[in-house]
């Protein structure tokens, strides 16, 4: 297992050269124990479009991951937005390994004025980060399962903080437990924090998903200075109530995978 989270941290690095350096990102990552050996194709390459596609559709918020075709390697399929003129950022970016490795990454924060000084932060979403790292574990899991790689793995969930901004703002992050949406954590961050374990991908597509998915969400949102998750249960359960605004999406989404929620 040390070998495969070597290969995570290399799989990381790697992906990380590739994503938009203005803005944080919320990566997750696996590196299953026993790899596959798949080789892809144009034909492969398409099979997972559409697979992928079917696998997102239920997401909470819209993410068109797939709506373009990947970028094929005997090894590696790679889906990314096309680059635009004048146009750095990708939102999204998801390489599939033919060992059975994924690295995902989606854009997260939007810039704020933090109180009580009004400097800027980028705001990291708390409910956030609690949907998108349940849903890419998932996804992982379920590329694993399709190239016969599903078990043990290594896995790193992170926040990748901007590097080419001038000055530096940090990531901070906020909810609406105030009853307005504000600061939840008493510290500031402007590199990268990350949760690595080692965890069972089966758990990943079955109703124990949310309690895989909680030791990450602890050790994260700690170095942000939030104690406990408002959005996952000690149990596992998805508290609803707390996604202000997007709790019938997220009912929606708990009910389609097979996770428990309530309101």
């Amino acid at each position: 297992m040390i070998e495969r989270h070597e290969h995570l941290g290399k799989l990381v690095t790697d992906a990380t050269a590739q994503l938009s350096a203005t803005s944080p990102w919320l990566v997750v990552s696996t590196s299953p124990a026993h790899p596959a050996s798949a080789e892809f194709n144009a034909a492969s390459g398409r099979d997972i479009q559409q697979w992928i596609g079917r696998q997102v559709a239920d997401w909470p918020a819209p993410i068109p991951l797939g709506g373009e075709p990947p970028d094929v390697r005997p090894d590696r399929l790679t889906f990314a937005p096309a680059r635009q003129p004048g146009r750095t950022a990708n939102s999204y970016y998801y390489a599939f390994d033919s060992d059975g490795s994924v690295v995902g990454g989606l854009q997260v924060g939007a810039l704020q004025n933090s109180p009580p000084d009004g400097e800027p932060v980028w705001a990291l979403g708390e409910g956030a980060v609690a949907w998108i790292t349940i849903a890419m574990l998932r996804l992982n899991a379920a590329f694993a399962r399709h190239v016969s790689a599903l078990g043990e793995a290594a896995v790193e969930v992170a926040v990748v903080g901007p590097v080419d901004t001038s000055p530096t703002v940090p990531i901070q992050v906020w909810n609406h437990a105030g009853g307005a949406y504000g600061p939840a954590g008493t510290r500031q961050y402007t590199g990268v924090g990350s949760a690595r374990s080692a965890v069972d991908l089966t758990t990943c597509l079955s109703p124990r998903l949310t309690m895989t998915a909680r030791p990450f969400l602890v050790d994260l949102l700690q170095q942000f200075g939030v104690s406990e998750p408002r959005h996952v249960d000690p149990s596992g359960v998805v508290r609803r109530r707390h996604f202000t605004g997007h709790d019938e999406l997220i009912h929606t989404w708990a009910d389609a995978i097979g996770i428990p929620s309530e309101p």
